[in-house]
C-alpha cells in the first residue's frame, strides 16, 4: 500500500539559468521573484536547484525562508544546492564531491568543459521515520564521456536505501547516463501514477525568453527526478509564468509526490 496523502514527500528539481548570461527583461534581478514564486507555489519539501551562481541563492535564501540550504560554493561560483524544509526533514550528513575521476571538487572530468559537482545529503523525514539519501547533479553540457562517467559515478554512490537523484543531466531519456541511472532508479515520469504538463523540460529563451507557442512535447527532456524506495505518486513539468507572462528560467521546474514503498 501507498502511504497516506498527508505523509507525502514532494521533491523538485530546478535550474534556474546563471545569473550572468542575460540583460534586460531576461537579467535575473528581473526573474529571480518569479524563480522563489515558482518553487514557493508548488511547496517543495526538497528542491534541488542548478546553476545556480555565487550571488544567487543569497535571492532565494530571502525569498524563500522556511528553507533551510546544503550549499557548497565551487571555485567558480557555481552552487548545486538543497534547499529543504527543518520542519519536515531533519539533515542527517551532506557534503559535495567534483564528478571526475578523482572526486576533488573543481577537478575537470574527461571531456567536460567545466568542474562539475554532486552535491549530496542524508536526511530523515519526520513525519515516516524514513531516512533517505539525495544526490543533486548538473552534467557537462559538451562532454559525451564526462556525461556517462558522471552517470556511473552518481550511480555507484547509492546503496539499496532510499534514494533520490535529481537535476539536470544535459542528456535525453535513453541517452547512455539516463540508461546507466535507470538501470538501478526509478524514473520519476515513468514510474508516476499521475503525470501532468509536457514531457519537454527545456523552453530556451528566445528573443526575450518568451515562447508565445508555450512548451510542447518535442522540447528536449533534460532535467529529472529517479527514485528508490518511493511510490510516485504524482510527477508534473510546471508552465507557471512569472508576472511578466514570461517563464522564470529557460527550464521548467518537475515537481515529484513520493511516498514510502511498500515492503
Amino acid at each position: 500500500m501507498r502511504g497516506s496523502p498527508a505523509d507525502r514527500l514532494r521533491v523538485a528539481t530546478y535550474n534556474i539559468r546563471y545569473a550572468n548570461l542575460d540583460t534586460g527583461p531576461r537579467a535575473w534581478a528581473e526573474r529571480r521573484d518569479g524563480v522563489a514564486a515558482a518553487i514557493a507555489l508548488h511547496r517543495p519539501d526538497l528542491i534541488a536547484v542548478q546553476e545556480c551562481w555565487l550571488d544567487q541563492l543569497p535571492d532565494l535564501r530571502e525569498r524563500l525562508p522556511e528553507y533551510a540550504w546544503v550549499a557548497h560554493v565551487a571555485g567558480n561560483g557555481e552552487h548545486t544546492p538543497i534547499g529543504f524544509r527543518s520542519s519536515r526533514l531533519d539533515l542527517l550528513d551532506e557534503g559535495q564531491v567534483g564528478l571526475s575521476p578523482s572526486g576533488d571538487v573543481g577537478s575537470v572530468g574527461w571531456d567536460a568543459a567545466l568542474a562539475r559537482f554532486c552535491t549530496w545529503a542524508r536526511f530523515r523525514d519526520r513525519r515516516t521515520g524514513t531516512e533517505f539519501d539525495c544526490q543533486n547533479v548538473h552534467f557537462d553540457h559538451e562532454g559525451q564521456v564526462a556525461r556517462r562517467e558522471s552517470a556511473r559515478q552518481v550511480r555507484d554512490r547509492t546503496d539499496n536505501g532510499p534514494t533520490l537523484v535529481l537535476g539536470d543531466l544535459n542528456a535525453p531519456p535513453a541517452s547512455g547516463p539516463y540508461r546507466l541511472l535507470a538501470r538501478d532508479l526509478d524514473d520519476a515520469r515513468r514510474a508516476a501514477a499521475q503525470r501532468f504538463g509536457p514531457g519537454g523540460t527545456f523552453v530556451g529563451f528566445g528573443g526575450e525568453g518568451f515562447d508565445e507557442a508555450g512548451p510542447r512535447d518535442d522540447q528536449p527532456r533534460l532535467d529529472y527526478v529517479f527514485v528508490s524506495g518511493f511510490a510516485v505518486d504524482r510527477y508534473a513539468v510546471s508552465t507557471l509564468a512569472d508576472a511578466t507572462g514570461r517563464y522564470p528560467s529557460d527550464h521548467l521546474p518537475v515537481v515529484v509526490d513520493l511516498s514510502v514503498a511498500a515492503e
